[in-house]
């Protein structure tokens, strides 16, 4: 109900009691006429259907207002559920970028090292093919530690987020040590280029 059609209800309740004291007065005034006992209690009976309509009128808002705000916080923790949901799937397709981009980086530099092993004869040597092979268990490294952050975060991202979980997970140690095993093979590879030179 909105504002005016409560004041008319007010109004309306504050006019029959004006009525019915009015009808007090009438009889009071008149000293030899008894004040008839039907009309107080029908004045009773108006003023408890009234009271009653306005009690059940503020249940009934009451209620409706109860509904209103249930279906507001679940509307809210719908949309809080799906932006949780979104920042989960947008962090692991972030940290899965990096772990593709490193496997392929590693990939790169393994084939690179294998064609400039076969094509430069001083890669053949002791002290070159000793640094080439420490360089290749580097590549071969990184690239188990990618396929276990791959298989990490794609296990995590499925995970149901509920809500006291954390958004984004933090790295786990084969996704920290793999871009520092790259590099490490990129400097054996390229000592053993360089020492082949």
């Amino acid at each position: 109900m909105g504002v005016n059609q409560w004041m008319r209800v007010f109004d309306t309740v504050a006019n029959l009691a004006q009525l019915t004291r009015g009808f007090k007065r009438d009889t009071a005034a008149e000293p030899g006429v008894p004040a008839p006992t039907a009309l107080g209690q029908i004045e009773t009976r108006l003023a408890g259907v009234v009271v009653a309509a306005l009690k059940e009128a503020f249940d009934r808002d009451r209620a409706r207002m109860d509904l209103e705000r249930a279906h507001l916080d679940s509307e809210r923790q719908r949309a809080e559920e799906a932006l949780r949901a979104e920042l989960r799937g947008q962090a692991a397709e972030r940290a899965l970028g990096q772990v593709r981009l490193i496997a392929i980086m590693a990939i790169g530099v393994w084939m690179l090292s294998a064609a400039l092993a076969v094509w430069m004869p001083g890669m053949r040597a002791g002290g070159a093919r000793g640094l080439l092979a420490g360089g290749w268990v580097f590549v071969l490294a990184a690239l188990g530690c990618t396929f276990a952050g791959w298989q990490r975060i794609s296990a995590w991202s499925a995970a149901d987020a509920g809500p006291g979980r954390a958004v984004t997970d933090g790295p786990h140690l084969a996704e920290v040590f793999a871009p520092w095993l790259l590099l490490g093979a990129l400097a054996l590879c390229g000592a053993s280029l360089l020492l082949a030179l």
